[in-house]
C-alpha cells in the first residue's frame, strides 16, 4: 500500500481475518486455472535505470546485454499469448533458461524474481542483421555497430523493437529522408524522431517541464513538441521530417537496443512504423522483407517473437495537460475499473478510423492498444487478431456487441456477421459522434447530461448525411441535437477528403453565382481550370457524388484552401496542421482594416456564410480569425446553458491552437477532455462500451 512495486496499480484493497495456517515461510507458487481470467493484462514499459547501469558495468555478465529486463522493466503485452503473465504463456517459452537464470528467478529477494522475459547471453534472444540479401552472423555489439555505420552513411535500416519493426534512417541528412518518403510513398506526413538523451532534445524542440516528465516517463511515448531552436545545428532534423508544420514528434531509447544504438550514432534517427500506407506495424522479418524489401538496405533482427504488434503511443501537452493522439505502448491494454459490476459481457469494435476495440466484463473496462485505420484487409486482419487476443486472454465471449451505425464501416459490417452467426448475441448500435462524448463521460464516471462540442472530419448521423460538427445534449440514455453546422455538399465524395480545394470550391458555389467565381481571384479559384469548375458546378447543382455534411473537419479544410495554405492533402488533418502553423507563424489576428473571420449562430445552426463570404474576397484573416471563430462559437453556444458541464471531444480538438484559445474563456467552466484515451476514433470503443452497460445490458 505504501510501497507497492514499481509497475504495480492498486484498485482495490480487501482485507479478511483467516485462522493461522501453521506455514513456516512465505512463496509464490504456480499459477492454477482460474475459474475466470480476471488478471489484467500489463502493458510493455521501457528499460528501467537499473537494468542500464548492469549493461553498463564491465563486470556484470549482462554487460552490453541488448534484451537485459528485470520484474521493473521490459516487454509485457508485446510477448503475451495467454495469462496469467507466466513465461509458458509469452513468446519466452522458446528460450530455456540457463541456470544463473534461473537462480536469479527463483530467488524471493532478486530484482528479477518471478521476471518472466528474464535471459541472458547464454540463453536469451540473439541479434541479427541482414544487409541487403546476406545475413551476417555477427556477435550483438558489432551488428549493433555496424548497423550504426549503415545509419551514418545515410542508409534505411529496420530496427526490430518492442511491439514491431521501425524504419529508421539519419534525420540530419536531407536527401536520406527524402529516398525513404519516395520510397514509402510518404510525400509529407510527419515523421517521429527518436533521440539519445534530453539534451538532444533541446538542441531540437522547445520543451517545458511536463513534456520533459512524458519524455523520460516509463511509457516513453513520442511527445508532440514546437520546433526548434531558430537557430539549426549539426543535430537539427531536415526540413522534411515535418514538412510545412511548426511540431516535431520526440521520443527516447526504451529499449536496451535502443540505447546500444546510441552509443555509436549521436543525431536524431526517424523511428517511424514499418508499414504500407493503411496497413498495420509488421512484426515478422517475412512479412517486412515481402513488403518492404525494396524500402530498406538493411534489417536489424532479433529472434524473440512480437505475439501482439503495438505502435508507439503519441501525446502533446496543451493547456498544461495531457491529450493523447494514440494510445498503445507503454498504456495499452488499459483498464478501467468500474463502480459497479456487469452481468453480461461486452465487447465494443469502435470505428473505422484510428481502430480500438473495448471490452466490459465483471467490474472492468479494458481498452485494447491502437490497431489503425481499416482500410485494408491486412488492417482487418489485425483487428480480428486483436478480438481474438482478447477473447483468449479474458476467456471472453461477448453477450453484447456495439458498433457504429456507419452501414460501411468494417467494423460495423464486422459486428452484423458475429450477430446473425450467434443468435444469442445481442447487436447495439450507437451513433458516431455521441460514442465520442460518452468516451469522455466514462472516462469521467458521468451518466447525468452534458453538453458535448463533438467536432470531427465525417462521422454518420441519424439522418444519413455526414456529420461533424455536432453539438449535442446528452446522457447515458440518448442526446439531443441542438446545434450543428450549416451543412453544405463535398464535391466528389471522398474526393473532398483529400483535395481540401473542394470543400471551399462548394462553399462558394452556395454563396457566389458561378460567373461571380470564375472571376474571383483567391487561391481556391487558383487552383482549378476554369473548365473543371464548370463541370464540378453541373455536379454541385444536380447532386451528382456531392453528399451533405455537416464536417467541421472539412470546414477546415475549406479555410486551409481559401487562404492558400493547401489544395490537397497526403494525410488526415493535414491541413489543420498546416493551419496550426499559419497561427504560430503569424502571432496574431487579422491585419488592421481587416474584418475578423466570424461565425454566427442562429437557431441551432452554426453559420459559416459571414466568414467565407469574408474570406474568399480577401476582407478577413486567416488563421488566427477562424480560431477565434471557433473558439467564440463554442463560448456562445455555452453560455445558453450554463447549468450543464461542457465535453469537448472529436479530432478537432487536437488543434492545439483551438484549444489553447476557447480553454481559458471556459475557465469558470466545468469542461471534460479526455485525460488517459484520445479525443480521436481511438476512443469511439469506450464511449460504446458505457452506453451498453446502461441500456440493454444488466447490471448488478
Amino acid at each position: 500500500k505504501k510501497s507497492p512495486p514499481p509497475l504495480a496499480r492498486i484498485d482495490i484493497i480487501e482485507r479478511e481475518e483467516v485462522a493461522p495456517t501453521s506455514e513456516k515461510r512465505f512463496c509464490i507458487v504456480l499459477s492454477q486455472d482460474e475459474e475466470r481470467k480476471t488478471t489484467a493484462v500489463s502493458p510493455d514499459v521501457s528499460v528501467c535505470d537499473n537494468c542500464l547501469a548492469e549493461m553498463r558495468d564491465p563486470a556484470n555478465r549482462r554487460f552490453l546485454y541488448p534484451f537485459i529486463n528485470c520484474t521493473d522493466c521490459g516487454p509485457r503485452y508485446t510477448i503475451t499469448r495467454s495469462v496469467p503473465y507466466d513465461r509458458p504463456n509469452t513468446s519466452m517459452a522458446a528460450f530455456a533458461m540457463c541456470s544463473a537464470c534461473r537462480r536469479e528467478y527463483e530467488n524471493p529477494l532478486d530484482r528479477r524474481y518471478h521476471a518472466q522475459p528474464i535471459s541472458c547471453y547464454a540463453c536469451g534472444p540473439r541479434l541479427s542483421l541482414l544487409n541487403g540479401h546476406e545475413r551476417l552472423d555477427l556477435p550483438p555489439g558489432d551488428a549493433i555497430e555496424r548497423t550504426a555505420e549503415l545509419l551514418r552513411k545515410g542508409r534505411i535500416v529496420a530496427v526490430k523493437g518492442l511491439g514491431g519493426f521501425h524504419l529508421m534512417c539519419d534525420a540530419t541528412n536531407a536527401e536520406t529522408v527524402a529516398k525513404l518518403r519516395e520510397r514509402k510513398r510518404r510525400p509529407a506526413k510527419p515523421f517521429a524522431l527518436m533521440v539519445r538523451d534530453l539534451a538532444a532534445v533541446q538542441s531540437v524542440a522547445h520543451v517545458d517541464t511536463m513534456e520533459e516528465k512524458l519524455l523520460t516517463s516509463r511509457v516513453r511515448p513520442i511527445v508532440l513538441l514546437k520546433k526548434g531552436p531558430e537557430e539549426p545545428s549539426d543535430l537539427s532534423p531536415c526540413d522534411a521530417v515535418a514538412p510545412g508544420i511548426d511540431r516535431i514528434g520526440l521520443m527516447l531509447p526504451y529499449t536496451p537496443l535502443h540505447y546500444l544504438l546510441f552509443d555509436h550514432i549521436h543525431t536524431p534517427l526517424v523511428a517511424t512504423s514499418a508499414n504500407l500506407s493503411d496497413e498495420p506495424i509488421i512484426r515478422e522479418i517475412g512479412e517486412l522483407l515481402e513488403k518492404l524489401g525494396d524500402v530498406v538496405d538493411a534489417v536489424l533482427d532479433h529472434d524473440r517473437e512480437i505475439v501482439n504488434a503495438c505502435d508507439d503511443s503519441v501525446v502533446q501537452v496543451v493547456n498544461g495537460a495531457l491529450q493523447w493522439l494514440r494510445v498503445a505502448r507503454g498504456i495499452a491494454p488499459l483498464t478501467m475499473t468500474l463502480p459497479f459490476q456487469t452481468a453480461k459481457n461486452v465487447l465494443a469494435v469502435g470505428a473505422n478510423q484510428k481502430s480500438t476495440i473495448a471490452l466490459a466484463f465483471d467490474a472492468k473496462i479494458v481498452l485494447s492498444p491502437h490497431i489503425g485505420d481499416l482500410n485494408s484487409i491486412e488492417a482487418m486482419e489485425y483487428f480480428e487478431r486483436t478480438v481474438e487476443t482478447f477473447r483468449r486472454f479474458y476467456d471472453f465471449s461477448p453477450d453484447t456487441i456495439v458498433c457504429d451505425e456507419h452501414p460501411q464501416y468494417a467494423t460495423t459490417q464486422w459486428a452484423e456477421e458475429q450477430r446473425s452467426m450467434h443468435a444469442n448475441v445481442t447487436l447495439e448500435k450507437v451513433q458516431h459522434h455521441y460514442a465520442h462524448a460518452l468516451a469522455v463521460m466514462a472516462e469521467h464516471g458521468m451518466t447525468g447530461k452534458v453538453l458535448a462540442f463533438a467536432w470531427d472530419g465525417t462521422g454518420y448521423g441519424d439522418d444519413g448525411s455526414i456529420w461533424g460538427g455536432e453539438v449535442l445534449a446528452a446522457d447515458i440514455h440518448g442526446f439531443e441535437r441542438i446545434a450543428s453546422l450549416r451543412p453544405f455538399r463535398l464535391l466528389g465524395g471522398e474526393k473532398a477528403v483529400r483535395e481540401p480545394r473542394r470543400s471551399a470550391l462548394s462553399l462558394l458555389f452556395e454563396l457566389f453565382p458561378l460567373d461571380e467565381i470564375l472571376q474571383m481571384d483567391n487561391p481556391t479559384v487558383k487552383a482549378f481550370r476554369a473548365g473543371e469548375i464548370r463541370m464540378l458546378h453541373q455536379a454541385w447543382r444536380r447532386g451528382v457524388n456531392t453528399p451533405l455534411t455537416t464536417s467541421m473537419g472539412r470546414l477546415f479544410d475549406a479555410v486551409a484552401s481559401l487562404g492558400g495554405v493547401c489544395q490537397r492533402v497526403s494525410y488526415e488533418g493535414q491541413s489543420g496542421l498546416l493551419l496550426e502553423a499559419a497561427v504560430g507563424g503569424s502571432g496574431k489576428g487579422p491585419e488592421k482594416g481587416e474584418k475578423s473571420a466570424c461565425l454566427a449562430v442562429e437557431e441551432g445552426v452554426i453559420e459559416w456564410e459571414p466568414m467565407i463570404r469574408a474570406l474568399a474576397l480577401g476582407e478577413a484573416g486567416i488563421a488566427q480569425g477562424f480560431i477565434d471563430a471557433l473558439s467564440d462559437t463554442i463560448v456562445v453556444i455555452a453560455a445558453d446553458h450554463p447549468d450543464l458541464p461542457i465535453v469537448l471531444c472529436g479530432g478537432v480538438f487536437q488543434n492545439r491552437t483551438l484549444c489553447e484559445a476557447v480553454l481559458p474563456r471556459l475557465a469558470h467552466r466545468n469542461v471534460l477532455l479526455p485525460e488517459k484515451v484520445p479525443l480521436n476514433d481511438g476512443a469511439v470503443a469506450l464511449g460504446q462500451v458505457w452506453y451498453a452497460l446502461h441500456n440493454g445490458t444488466e447490471s448488478r
